[in-house]
Protein backbone atom coordinates (compact mmCIF):
# COMPACT_ATOMS: atom_id res chain seq x y z
CA UNK A 1 0.00 0.00 0.00
CA UNK A 2 1.18 3.49 -0.85
CA UNK A 3 -0.03 6.70 0.66
CA UNK A 4 0.71 9.78 -1.43
CA UNK A 5 -0.41 13.36 -1.17
CA UNK A 6 -0.54 15.06 -4.58
CA UNK A 7 -0.35 18.81 -4.10
CA UNK A 8 -2.07 21.49 -6.11
CA UNK A 9 0.92 22.31 -8.31
CA UNK A 10 0.89 18.85 -9.93
CA UNK A 11 -2.84 19.06 -10.54
CA UNK A 12 -2.33 22.44 -12.20
CA UNK A 13 0.30 20.93 -14.51
CA UNK A 14 -2.12 18.23 -15.58
CA UNK A 15 -4.93 20.73 -16.17
CA UNK A 16 -2.79 23.03 -18.35
CA UNK A 17 -2.06 20.30 -20.90
CA UNK A 18 -3.00 16.70 -21.52
CA UNK A 19 0.28 14.82 -22.03
CA UNK A 20 0.61 11.09 -21.55
CA UNK A 21 0.35 9.85 -17.98
CA UNK A 22 3.73 8.83 -16.59
CA UNK A 23 5.24 7.43 -13.42
CA UNK A 24 8.41 7.41 -11.35
CA UNK A 25 9.05 4.41 -9.12
CA UNK A 26 11.91 2.72 -7.33
CA UNK A 27 13.36 1.63 -4.00
CA UNK A 28 14.87 3.57 -1.10
CA UNK A 29 18.17 1.88 -0.13
CA UNK A 30 20.63 2.42 2.73
CA UNK A 31 24.20 2.76 1.42
CA UNK A 32 25.54 2.54 4.99
CA UNK A 33 24.07 -0.96 5.29
CA UNK A 34 24.99 -2.72 2.03
CA UNK A 35 22.17 -1.07 0.07
CA UNK A 36 19.46 -2.64 2.21
CA UNK A 37 15.87 -1.42 1.52
CA UNK A 38 14.53 1.21 3.91
CA UNK A 39 10.86 0.53 4.71
CA UNK A 40 8.66 3.40 5.85
CA UNK A 41 10.99 6.15 4.68
CA UNK A 42 9.47 9.45 3.53
CA UNK A 43 9.74 10.16 -0.19
CA UNK A 44 9.24 13.45 -2.01
CA UNK A 45 8.77 14.37 -5.67
CA UNK A 46 9.69 17.90 -6.70
CA UNK A 47 9.22 19.54 -10.09
CA UNK A 48 11.23 22.40 -11.53
CA UNK A 49 9.06 25.40 -12.42
CA UNK A 50 10.65 28.59 -13.75
CA UNK A 51 13.98 27.64 -12.22
CA UNK A 52 12.54 26.81 -8.80
CA UNK A 53 11.94 23.38 -7.29
CA UNK A 54 8.40 22.94 -5.96
CA UNK A 55 7.21 19.91 -3.99
CA UNK A 56 4.61 18.16 -6.14
CA UNK A 57 3.96 14.94 -4.23
CA UNK A 58 4.87 13.23 -0.97
CA UNK A 59 4.53 9.69 0.29
CA UNK A 60 5.93 6.79 2.32
CA UNK A 61 7.81 3.74 1.05
CA UNK A 62 6.24 0.34 1.71
CA UNK A 63 7.67 -2.44 3.91
CA UNK A 64 10.15 -3.32 1.15
CA UNK A 65 11.31 0.25 0.60
CA UNK A 66 9.38 0.64 -2.66
CA UNK A 67 7.71 3.87 -3.77
CA UNK A 68 5.57 4.97 -6.71
CA UNK A 69 4.54 8.34 -8.12
CA UNK A 70 2.00 7.64 -10.85
CA UNK A 71 -0.37 9.57 -13.07
CA UNK A 72 2.11 12.44 -13.52
CA UNK A 73 2.53 14.37 -16.80
CA UNK A 74 5.03 12.73 -19.16
CA UNK A 75 6.02 16.10 -20.59
CA UNK A 76 9.68 16.88 -21.43
CA UNK A 77 9.11 20.47 -20.31
CA UNK A 78 8.92 19.25 -16.72
CA UNK A 79 12.02 18.19 -14.81
CA UNK A 80 11.30 15.94 -11.83
CA UNK A 81 13.52 15.40 -8.81
CA UNK A 82 12.63 12.50 -6.50
CA UNK A 83 14.21 12.32 -3.05
CA UNK A 84 14.02 10.55 0.29
CA UNK A 85 14.24 11.70 3.91
CA UNK A 86 16.12 9.54 6.39
CA UNK A 87 17.48 10.24 9.88
CA UNK A 88 16.57 13.91 9.50
CA UNK A 89 18.50 14.39 6.24
CA UNK A 90 17.06 14.83 2.74
CA UNK A 91 18.77 12.91 -0.07
CA UNK A 92 17.87 14.07 -3.60
CA UNK A 93 18.06 11.59 -6.45
CA UNK A 94 18.70 12.21 -10.14
CA UNK A 95 16.74 14.70 -12.23
CA UNK A 96 14.28 12.95 -14.53
CA UNK A 97 12.34 13.99 -17.64
CA UNK A 98 9.47 11.96 -19.08
CA UNK A 99 7.94 12.02 -22.55
CA UNK A 100 5.44 10.09 -24.66
CA UNK A 101 8.10 7.57 -25.77
CA UNK A 102 9.48 6.97 -22.25
CA UNK A 103 6.71 7.89 -19.83
CA UNK A 104 7.98 5.71 -16.97
CA UNK A 105 11.23 5.85 -14.99
CA UNK A 106 12.63 3.65 -12.25
CA UNK A 107 15.34 4.87 -9.83
CA UNK A 108 16.94 3.95 -6.53
CA UNK A 109 17.02 6.65 -3.86
CA UNK A 110 20.22 6.25 -1.83
CA UNK A 111 20.27 7.33 1.83
CA UNK A 112 22.85 7.04 4.62
CA UNK A 113 22.92 6.60 8.35
CA UNK A 114 24.20 9.59 10.35
CA UNK A 115 27.11 10.17 12.73
CA UNK A 116 27.78 13.19 14.95
CA UNK A 117 31.18 12.26 16.38
CA UNK A 118 34.04 11.89 15.60
CA UNK A 119 34.29 14.26 12.65
CA UNK A 120 35.31 12.24 9.56
CA UNK A 121 35.81 15.23 7.23
CA UNK A 122 39.20 15.76 5.57
CA UNK A 123 40.45 18.55 3.31
CA UNK A 124 41.99 16.85 0.29
CA UNK A 125 43.22 20.12 -1.21
CA UNK A 126 43.19 23.70 0.08
CA UNK A 127 44.18 26.48 -2.34
CA UNK A 128 44.62 30.02 -1.02
CA UNK A 129 45.43 33.14 -3.05
CA UNK A 130 46.40 36.38 -1.30
CA UNK A 131 46.74 39.83 -2.85
CA UNK A 132 46.86 43.33 -1.46
CA UNK A 133 46.59 46.98 -2.36
CA UNK A 134 47.11 50.15 -0.32
CA UNK A 135 43.94 49.69 1.72
CA UNK A 136 42.90 46.01 1.62
CA UNK A 137 44.07 42.40 1.66
CA UNK A 138 42.09 40.20 -0.75
CA UNK A 139 41.92 36.45 -0.06
CA UNK A 140 40.37 33.66 -2.15
CA UNK A 141 40.07 30.11 -0.79
CA UNK A 142 39.00 26.85 -2.41
CA UNK A 143 38.64 23.66 -0.38
CA UNK A 144 38.01 20.14 -1.64
CA UNK A 145 36.40 18.44 1.37
CA UNK A 146 35.75 14.71 1.57
CA UNK A 147 33.71 12.54 3.90
CA UNK A 148 35.50 9.18 3.45
CA UNK A 149 33.13 7.31 5.77
CA UNK A 150 29.92 5.50 4.83
CA UNK A 151 27.73 7.73 7.01
CA UNK A 152 26.48 11.32 6.78
CA UNK A 153 28.21 13.65 9.23
CA UNK A 154 25.68 15.86 11.05
CA UNK A 155 27.99 17.37 13.69
CA UNK A 156 27.42 18.26 17.30
CA UNK A 157 27.01 21.41 19.38
CA UNK A 158 30.10 22.93 21.02
CA UNK A 159 28.07 23.74 24.13
CA UNK A 160 24.87 22.35 25.72
CA UNK A 161 21.82 23.71 23.93
CA UNK A 162 23.95 25.19 21.16
CA UNK A 163 23.67 24.73 17.42
CA UNK A 164 25.17 21.60 15.88
CA UNK A 165 28.03 22.39 13.51
CA UNK A 166 29.60 20.35 10.74
CA UNK A 167 32.17 22.91 9.56
CA UNK A 168 33.76 26.01 11.10
CA UNK A 169 35.79 28.36 8.89
CA UNK A 170 38.50 30.03 10.97
CA UNK A 171 39.14 32.99 8.68
CA UNK A 172 40.46 36.20 10.31
CA UNK A 173 37.74 37.75 12.47
CA UNK A 174 38.33 41.27 11.12
CA UNK A 175 37.08 40.42 7.63
CA UNK A 176 34.95 43.13 6.00
CA UNK A 177 32.82 40.89 3.81
CA UNK A 178 32.70 37.30 2.56
CA UNK A 179 31.37 36.04 -0.76
CA UNK A 180 30.76 32.35 -1.55
CA UNK A 181 31.10 30.91 -5.05
CA UNK A 182 27.71 29.20 -4.69
CA UNK A 183 24.72 31.07 -3.32
CA UNK A 184 23.57 27.95 -1.48
CA UNK A 185 26.61 27.99 0.81
CA UNK A 186 26.34 31.71 1.44
CA UNK A 187 22.89 31.23 2.93
CA UNK A 188 24.00 28.30 5.11
CA UNK A 189 26.86 29.94 7.05
CA UNK A 190 26.39 32.19 10.08
CA UNK A 191 28.90 34.06 12.25
CA UNK A 192 29.30 32.46 15.70
CA UNK A 193 32.18 33.33 18.07
CA UNK A 194 34.06 35.10 15.25
CA UNK A 195 33.85 32.02 13.00
CA UNK A 196 31.68 31.19 10.00
CA UNK A 197 29.71 28.10 11.02
CA UNK A 198 27.33 25.79 9.15
CA UNK A 199 25.22 22.78 10.09
CA UNK A 200 24.96 21.44 6.52
CA UNK A 201 24.90 17.61 6.62
CA UNK A 202 27.92 16.10 4.82
CA UNK A 203 27.11 12.78 3.11
CA UNK A 204 29.90 10.46 1.93
CA UNK A 205 31.88 11.78 -1.00
CA UNK A 206 33.54 15.05 -1.98
CA UNK A 207 32.34 18.65 -2.09
CA UNK A 208 34.12 21.78 -3.28
CA UNK A 209 33.72 24.95 -1.23
CA UNK A 210 34.96 28.29 -2.55
CA UNK A 211 34.77 31.76 -1.04
CA UNK A 212 36.57 35.11 -0.92
CA UNK A 213 36.92 37.82 1.71
CA UNK A 214 38.51 41.23 2.24
CA UNK A 215 40.61 42.35 5.23
CA UNK A 216 41.89 45.79 6.25
CA UNK A 217 45.30 46.25 4.66
CA UNK A 218 46.85 49.49 5.90
CA UNK A 219 50.44 49.82 7.13
CA UNK A 220 49.51 48.39 10.55
CA UNK A 221 48.39 45.06 9.03
CA UNK A 222 51.26 43.34 7.24
CA UNK A 223 50.38 39.68 7.79
CA UNK A 224 47.64 37.10 7.21
CA UNK A 225 47.01 34.13 9.46
CA UNK A 226 44.37 31.51 10.11
CA UNK A 227 43.91 28.02 11.50
CA UNK A 228 43.52 24.91 9.39
CA UNK A 229 39.86 23.87 9.80
CA UNK A 230 40.25 20.12 9.25
CA UNK A 231 43.09 17.66 8.66
CA UNK A 232 44.55 18.80 5.33
CA UNK A 233 46.33 16.58 2.80
CA UNK A 234 47.65 19.38 0.61
CA UNK A 235 47.86 23.14 1.20
CA UNK A 236 48.94 25.64 -1.43
CA UNK A 237 49.29 29.37 -0.74
CA UNK A 238 49.96 31.79 -3.60
CA UNK A 239 50.78 35.42 -2.78
CA UNK A 240 50.53 38.01 -5.54
CA UNK A 241 53.51 40.32 -5.08
CA UNK A 242 56.17 42.25 -6.98
CA UNK A 243 58.60 41.75 -4.09
CA UNK A 244 58.67 37.99 -3.32
CA UNK A 245 61.79 38.41 -1.21
CA UNK A 246 59.70 40.38 1.32
CA UNK A 247 57.07 37.62 1.72
CA UNK A 248 57.49 34.67 4.11
CA UNK A 249 55.39 31.78 5.45
CA UNK A 250 55.70 29.46 8.44
CA UNK A 251 54.44 26.43 6.52
CA UNK A 252 57.82 24.68 6.70
CA UNK A 253 57.86 25.02 10.50
CA UNK A 254 54.60 23.14 11.03
CA UNK A 255 54.52 19.43 11.91
CA UNK A 256 54.33 17.22 8.81
CA UNK A 257 54.75 20.19 6.49
CA UNK A 258 57.30 21.41 3.99
CA UNK A 259 57.74 23.84 1.13
CA UNK A 260 58.12 23.21 -2.58
CA UNK A 261 61.75 24.25 -2.91
CA UNK A 262 64.34 24.86 -5.55
CA UNK A 263 67.99 23.85 -5.28
CA UNK A 264 68.97 26.40 -2.63
CA UNK A 265 65.91 25.66 -0.49
CA UNK A 266 63.92 28.84 -1.15
CA UNK A 267 60.17 28.75 -1.74
CA UNK A 268 59.37 28.53 -5.44
CA UNK A 269 58.54 31.74 -7.28
CA UNK A 270 56.22 30.57 -10.04
CA UNK A 271 56.18 33.90 -11.88
CA UNK A 272 57.50 37.42 -11.62
CA UNK A 273 54.29 38.52 -9.92
CA UNK A 274 53.73 35.83 -7.28
CA UNK A 275 55.31 33.40 -4.83
CA UNK A 276 53.98 29.98 -3.78
CA UNK A 277 54.24 28.11 -0.48
CA UNK A 278 53.11 24.49 -0.62
CA UNK A 279 52.88 21.61 1.83
CA UNK A 280 54.00 18.14 0.92
CA UNK A 281 51.74 15.10 0.89
CA UNK A 282 51.73 14.64 4.66
CA UNK A 283 48.52 15.64 6.41
CA UNK A 284 48.51 18.93 8.34
CA UNK A 285 46.73 18.70 11.67
CA UNK A 286 43.48 20.57 12.26
CA UNK A 287 44.17 23.69 14.31
CA UNK A 288 47.61 24.32 12.78
CA UNK A 289 48.17 28.08 12.53
CA UNK A 290 49.32 29.36 9.14
CA UNK A 291 51.12 32.72 9.10
CA UNK A 292 52.08 34.67 5.98
CA UNK A 293 54.07 37.89 6.34
CA UNK A 294 53.30 40.24 3.48
CA UNK A 295 55.24 43.06 1.89
CA UNK A 296 54.33 46.56 3.16
CA UNK A 297 51.46 48.22 1.28
CA UNK A 298 52.40 50.57 -1.56
CA UNK A 299 52.75 54.25 -0.71
CA UNK A 300 49.94 56.23 -2.29
CA UNK A 301 48.73 59.79 -2.03
CA UNK A 302 45.36 58.49 -0.83
CA UNK A 303 46.86 56.41 1.96
CA UNK A 304 49.18 59.16 3.18
CA UNK A 305 47.21 62.24 2.16
CA UNK A 306 46.46 63.19 5.76
CA UNK A 307 50.12 63.28 6.72
CA UNK A 308 51.00 65.22 3.58
CA UNK A 309 48.29 67.75 4.40
CA UNK A 310 49.58 68.11 7.97
CA UNK A 311 53.13 68.60 6.71
CA UNK A 312 52.01 71.24 4.22
CA UNK A 313 50.01 73.05 6.91
CA UNK A 314 52.98 73.00 9.27
CA UNK A 315 55.18 74.36 6.49
CA UNK A 316 52.75 77.18 5.81
CA UNK A 317 52.62 78.09 9.51
CA UNK A 318 56.42 78.17 9.75
CA UNK A 319 56.67 80.21 6.56
CA UNK A 320 54.00 82.66 7.79
CA UNK A 321 55.82 83.13 11.08
CA UNK A 322 59.13 83.60 9.30
CA UNK A 323 57.83 86.23 6.92
CA UNK A 324 55.85 87.92 9.71
CA UNK A 325 58.94 88.18 11.89
CA UNK A 326 61.00 89.46 8.99
CA UNK A 327 58.42 92.13 8.13
CA UNK A 328 58.32 93.33 11.75
CA UNK A 329 62.10 93.44 11.87
CA UNK A 330 62.28 95.39 8.62
CA UNK A 331 59.60 97.80 9.83
CA UNK A 332 61.39 98.39 13.13
CA UNK A 333 64.67 98.92 11.32
CA UNK A 334 63.04 101.44 9.00
CA UNK A 335 61.60 103.39 11.94
CA UNK A 336 65.01 103.40 13.65
CA UNK A 337 66.67 104.72 10.50
CA UNK A 338 64.09 107.52 10.24
CA UNK A 339 64.70 108.59 13.85
CA UNK A 340 68.45 108.62 13.31
CA UNK A 341 68.08 110.82 10.23
CA UNK A 342 65.81 113.28 12.08
CA UNK A 343 68.25 113.64 14.99
CA UNK A 344 71.09 114.25 12.58
CA UNK A 345 69.20 117.14 10.92
CA UNK A 346 68.42 118.79 14.29
CA UNK A 347 72.05 118.62 15.28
Amino acid sequence: MFSFFIVTVLMVLQDQQSPAAGSISGVVVNASSEMAPVPGSAVVLSVELEGELVVAAEGVADDQGRFLFDDIPADPDYVYLPGANYDGVHYPGLRITLNAETPHARVNLVVHETVSDPNPLVIRRHDITIGRDAESIHVTEKLLIENPSSKTFVGSASRPGGRAATLRLSIPSNFRRTTFDKEFYGSQFTLIDDRLVTDIPWPPGQRELGFAYVLPGDASNQSWQREIDLPCDHLRIEVDTDAPEKVSCNLADLPSAGKTSDVDGNANTISSGSIVFESNDKTLAAGSMILVRLEPPPLTLLAYGRWIAIALLAGLIVAARFFGTRQRRDRNQHETDQKSTKHAKLG
